[in-house]
C-alpha cells in the first residue's frame, strides 16, 4: 500500500478521508464501492535532464532574437492539451531574458519595502504566501484558418512540463467572476530588484491607475497574464513602479529614466516588427499594453510629458486591429472592445491638454462594434450605462467620448479666436456645441444599470456613477462658459447671466460631487479633471460689480438725518422699502462670493490630497493651472469670457494628463 500523504484522489480530498493514493483508483474507494475521481496533478517546473550551459545560451539567444521570433501563432485547442507556464516558470524566463535591465538596478540599495507602505492589507497577484496554481491564461488561438488573427500571449520556446493544462475562457479575463486570480510564488533565487519592482506594480501603481482595483480589474488581469512571457509589459511596468517610486526618492530618479529608456527600445524594436508586417497574423496584446503603460506614466516623471508618440502609436495599432477584427472570434472581441474603451479614456486626458487632430485618422468609434460592418444600413445604438465598469472609462464609455469631443471643440475655438478665424468658421463651433450640449444634457445614469459589481470595497458602482454624472456637468460647464449664447438666460443683455445662473451654480454643484467621492477611493485618478474643470466656473464677478453693490447700498441707506427730515410719509417708507432690498441683494452677492471661497479651499485641498495617494508631479501642476486661473479671474474687467482657462494653460504651459 502506498504512503499517506496530503494529497489524494479528488474523491477522498472531498470527504477529508485518508487516500492510500493507489493507481490508477485509491483502494478505499474501491472497498466502499464508489468511483475513483482520480488525481489531481500540479504543473511543475522540470530540472531533471538541464543542461545549465544550455540556459546561459539560450537566455543570450533570447536576447538577440526580434519580436516575430519570441512569439509564435497558437491555434484553439477544444480540450486539455494547449501548454501553460507555471509561476515558477513564468519568472525564470522573465528574469533570463532580462538580465541587461537588472543588472543596472541591483547595484543600487534600493529598500522597495520603504516606500510600499507594507503595513497595509495589500492585494498582488505575485504574494509569495498565495497558491501557485498557474497565471490564468487569455486566449491563446482563433480558429485554424492561416489567415486568421489570433492573440499572441505565449513565447516560441517550448517549455518542458509534468502536466498539460487547458484553455481558459477569455470571458473569464473579461467579464469578472468570482474566482480569484491566483497570485505568483517566486523563488528567493530570482527575488532581485527586477521582480520587486513588479511586485511593487501589482501591490500599489495597479490601484492607482485604475478606477478600482480587484481580481476584476482588467488592468491587472492583463498584466498578471503577460508580464512574464511580454518583454514589453514586464519592462514597462518596471518602468512605471520606477517612475512613481522616484516621487517618493530622489535617489530613483536616474534609475526610473534608465528603466523607462529600456522599456522604450523593446516597444520600439517590437513595433518595428509589427509595422513590417502588412497583415497582422497575431494581435499584439503585450505591445499594445506596453504603449499605454509608458504613454500614460511618462508624466510622472516629467509632468509636461504627455507621451503623445507612444499613445498615437496606440492608436494606430488599435486600429489596424478593428480593421480585422471581423477575424476574432465572440470573446477575442470582448478584449478588443475593453482596449477600445480604455483608448477612449486616453484621448479624453489629451483632448483637454493637446491637439489631438493628428489621431483623427485613426478614429474607431465607428467600428467598435463588429456588426456595423456587417449591416452598413443598420443604426448603432450605444447604451448610456455599461453593464461591465472599466477601470478607465468607469459606467459611461459614451459620456467619456461625449466630454472628449466638447475638450477637444472648446480648444480648437479659443484657438481660432487667437488666430483670427471669424464668421462661418466659428460659426460651425457654436452649432457643433449646441448639438454636444443636447447629446449631453439626453444621457440619464442609474446605478442598477450596471450588473457587475467592482469587486474594490472602496470603490462601489455607485462611485463610478458619480464620476459619469460629474463628466456630465464638466461637459456642460466647459459649453456654457465657452458658448455663453448657448445658455437660456433669464436677461440676455446681463454678460455676467450666463455665469450666475449656469456656470457657477454647475460647478458648486461639481464641487459637491467631488465631496461625495472620497479621496482614497479608487475614483481618485479622475478627480484631478474633475477639480481643475470644477474651478473654471468659481468666478467672484467684476470690482465692477462689487462697486455698483456698495454704491446701491449706499444710496438706498442715504443720510440719516435727511431721511428723518423727510415731510413725505410715503416717501419716507419707500427709503425703508430700497434700504431693505438693497441688503438683500448685499447679502446674497455676499453669501455667493462666500460659498464660491468655500468651494475654492476644497479643491485645493482636495488637490493637497491627492498629490499624497497619486503621482505628485501631475498634481503639482494641476494646482499651479488652477491657482493661475483663479488669479486672472479676480483681475479681470467687467465682462467675463475674455479669460479662459484653455489661454492660460497655454500661456504658461501648464500641461499634464491629469488622470
Amino acid at each position: 500500500m502506498s504512503l499517506r500523504s496530503r494529497s489524494g484522489c479528488v474523491t477522498c480530498r472531498a470527504k477529508h478521508l485518508k487516500c492510500d493514493e493507489s493507481k490508477p483508483s485509491c483502494q478505499l474507494c474501491s472497498t466502499r464501492g464508489v468511483e475513483c475521481g482520480g488525481y489531481h496533478l500540479t504543473l511543475r517546473w522540470s530540472r531533471k535532464h538541464e543542461d545549465p550551459s544550455k540556459n546561459v545560451r539560450r537566455s543570450a539567444h533570447t536576447r538577440s532574437r526580434g519580436p516575430s521570433q519570441r512569439w509564435s501563432r497558437t491555434r484553439r485547442q477544444s480540450g486539455p492539451g494547449t501548454n501553460a507556464v507555471t509561476r515558477n516558470d513564468a519568472i525564470n524566463h522573465d528574469t533570463s531574458s532580462n538580465d541587461t535591465t537588472v543588472g543596472n538596478v541591483v547595484s543600487d540599495p534600493l529598500d522597495l519595502m520603504s516606500f510600499s507602505g507594507a503595513d497595509q492589507p495589500t492585494r498582488t497577484a505575485l504574494d509569495p504566501t498565495s497558491c501557485d496554481s498557474s497565471i490564468p491564461e487569455l486566449p491563446q488561438a482563433i480558429t485554424d484558418d492561416p489567415g486568421d488573427l489570433g492573440w499572441s500571449l505565449v513565447p516560441s520556446d517550448p517549455i518542458e512540463m509534468t502536466q498539460e493544462s487547458g484553455d481558459l475562457d477569455v470571458a473569464d479575463a473579461v467579464i469578472p467572476s468570482r474566482q480569484t486570480i491566483c497570485p505568483l510564488s517566486i523563488p528567493p533565487e530570482v527575488n532581485d530588484v527586477s521582480i520587486s519592482l513588479i511586485e511593487y506594480w501589482f501591490r500599489d501603481v495597479c490601484g492607482l491607475w485604475s478606477q478600482y482595483d480587484s481580481d476584476f480589474n482588467f488592468n491587472r488581469i492583463i498584466a498578471a497574464t503577460l508580464w512574464s512571457t511580454s518583454a514589453a509589459v514586464s519592462t514597462s511596468l518596471r518602468g512605471m513602479s520606477s517612475a512613481y517610486l522616484s516621487t517618493k526618492g530622489p535617489h530613483m530618479q536616474k534609475t526610473a529614466i534608465s528603466l523607462m529608456k529600456e522599456a522604450t527600445k523593446t516597444i520600439s524594436s517590437e513595433l518595428l516588427v509589427v509595422k513590417s508586417s502588412h497583415q497582422l497574423e497575431v494581435v499584439p496584446l503585450g505591445l499594445l499594453y506596453g504603449l499605454l503603460c509608458v504613454g500614460t506614466s511618462i508624466c510622472w516623471l516629467n509632468a509636461t510629458h504627455l507621451g503623445i508618440p507612444l499613445l498615437r502609436e496606440a492608436k494606430a495599432l488599435l486600429y489596424r486591429i478593428n480593421q480585422q477584427s471581423r477575424d476574432l472570434s465572440s470573446e477575442e472581441w470582448d478584449i478588443l472592445r475593453t482596449l477600445n474603451r480604455s483608448w477612449a479614456y486616453c484621448e479624453l486626458l489629451l483632448s483637454m491638454v493637446a491637439d489631438t487632430g493628428s489621431f483623427s485618422q485613426y478614429d474607431i468609434d465607428k467600428i467598435e462594434d463588429v456588426s456595423v460592418d456587417q449591416s452598413p444600413t443598420a443604426q448603432l445604438v450605444q447604451p448610456v450605462m455599461d453593464h461591465i465598469p472599466h477601470p478607465w472609462t468607469g459606467v459611461s464609455t459614451i459620456v467619456t467620448r461625449i466630454l472628449t469631443e466638447i475638450m477637444r471643440l472648446c480648444r480648437g475655438y479659443r484657438m481660432s479666436l487667437s488666430q483670427d478665424l471669424f464668421t462661418n468658421h466659428q460659426f460651425m463651433f457654436v452649432e457643433e456645441a449646441r448639438a454636444l450640449k443636447e447629446r449631453l444634457l439626453d444621457l440619464h445614469f442609474e446605478a442598477p444599470a450596471v450588473t457587475v459589481e467592482t469587486g474594490d470595497q472602496r470603490t462601489p458602482v455607485q462611485h463610478l456613477v458619480n464620476v459619469a454624472e460629474a463628466y456630465q456637468l464638466v461637459g456642460l460647464i466647459h459649453i456654457y462658459q465657452t458658448f455663453p449664447d448657448l445658455a437660456d438666460v433669464s436677461d440676455p443683455n446681463n454678460p455676467w447671466a450666463a455665469w450666475d445662473e449656469f456656470v457657477t451654480p454647475l460647478s458648486l454643484r461639481l464641487v459637491k460631487l467631488i465631496d461625495m467621492l472620497p479621496a482614497d477611493s479608487g475614483c481618485k485618478m479622475t478627480q484631478p479633471l474633475l477639480c481643475i474643470t470644477a474651478s473654471t466656473g468659481l468666478r467672484f464677478g467684476s470690482k465692477e460689480a462689487a462697486s455698483k453693490n456698495d454704491n446701491l447700498v449706499g444710496s438706498a441707506t442715504g443720510d440719516a438725518e435727511s431721511i428723518e427730515n423727510c415731510d413725505d410719509m410715503l416717501e419716507y417708507i419707500d427709503h425703508l422699502v430700497q434700504a431693505d432690498e438693497a441688503l438683500d441683494h448685499l447679502t446674497l452677492t455676499v453669501e455667493s462670493r462666500s460659498e464660491i471661497l468655500s468651494a475654492r479651499c476644497f479643491l485645493m485641498n482636495r488637490l493637497e490630497v491627492l498629490g499624497t495617494v497619486l503621482p505628485p508631479r501631475p498634481i503639482a501642476v494641476a494646482k499651479k493651472l488652477v491657482q493661475a486661473i483663479w488669479n486672472e479671474y479676480n483681475n479681470e474687467g467687467p465682462v467675463p469670457g475674455r479669460v479662459h482657462w484653455v489661454d492660460i494653460m497655454e500661456k504658461n504651459n501648464l500641461r499634464s494628463l491629469f488622470g
